[in-house]
């Protein structure tokens, strides 16, 4: 969740009443990302993993075909021990980092596109790096760092590895996740219903869990989704300006302890809001 916040503050007029005051100013917003942490074996130096983070982004465009805009890219932590750090740049998600966490096979198709793009078979090609394949307007200030060949070797080991996808999901299979949230949802509420059934007939992602406490807060949103995204389902009783007040209350020191928070209303159109929030509610069967 990213902040960015503006100070304004009025300039003093001797003849104004008004009071004088500091205005701050942020917006949000939520997008996926990927953070990669490259073992010793691949022997990559700092400037071997800036190549490599520029070569991971560069192929990620070109078989997902967006723009250069679109896929944000930095390293993280000091140049003895660096990281990269990958994220979705453009407003809304696109939701393709989050099928290299979904997909064994998408983190090689990367890899080979990576290759593909270094152009190492070009035995005419002796440049480090050029605007053809790893050098960009975005990285401008690096481009005496980038060297396609110092990230070769790491490739090659990259090409072969096998990913394994490990997830704290319990349930065998789709119909035992649907059954257990359904045993959670409180029995009196058909908007929590009509919420879980809607996923479960159109085989989209099932809650991780039902009536789960917030840590810290005094409040048991209906629906979790991991990592602390809160769903609340609001009936006719939430329409009571008493609950009004006190739901809005409530989801905004949810929102302000860096979570997020999804309400769905009775009234409003279920369509609507999963197709708003299709990086969460994602076909899965």
């Amino acid at each position: 969740m990213d902040y960015l916040p503006v100070c304004l503050r009025r300039i003093h007029n001797e003849n104004s009443n008004e009071p004088i005051g500091t205005v701050k100013l942020f917006t949000t917003d939520t997008a996926d990302c990927l953070y990669i942490e490259p073992i010793k074996s691949l022997a990559l130096t700092y400037e071997g993993v800036l190549t490599l983070q520029y070569a991971l982004k560069r192929a990620i465009e070109s078989l997902f075909q967006i723009e250069s805009n679109e896929i944000g890219v930095e390293l993280m932590g000091d140049k003895t021990n660096s990281n990269i750090f990958l994220y979705e740049a453009s407003e809304g998600s696109l939701g393709i980092l989050s099928q290299f966490v979904e997909d064994q096979a998408k983190f090689n198709s990367i890899i080979l596109e990576a290759i593909k793009i270094c152009r190492y078979d070009d035995e005419n090609y002796k440049e480090p790096a050029s605007y053809d394949d790893l050098l960009s307007y975005y990285n401008q200030q690096f481009h005496k760092d980038i060297d396609r060949f110092l990230i070769r070797d790491a490739l090659d080991k990259l090409k072969i590895c096998e990913v394994e996808l490990i997830t704290t999901n319990s349930f065998s299979n789709y119909e035992e996740h649907y059954k257990k949230i359904l045993s959670k949802i409180d029995k009196n509420s058909s908007t929590e219903l009509k919420f879980l059934n809607f996923l479960h007939d159109r085989g989209l992602r099932l809650p991780d869990d039902a009536q789960r406490r917030v840590n810290g807060i005094y409040s048991q949103p209906d629906f979790y989704y991991k990592p602390g995204i809160h769903v609340f389902c609001d009936g006719s009783p939430h329409d009571d300006p008493e609950n009004i007040l006190k739901d809005t209350t409530i989801r905004d020191v949810i929102r302000n302890s860096g979570e997020e928070v999804i309400v769905y209303h009775y009234k409003e159109s279920l369509e609507e809001l999963i197709s708003k929030r299709s990086d969460i509610f994602k076909k899965v069967k």
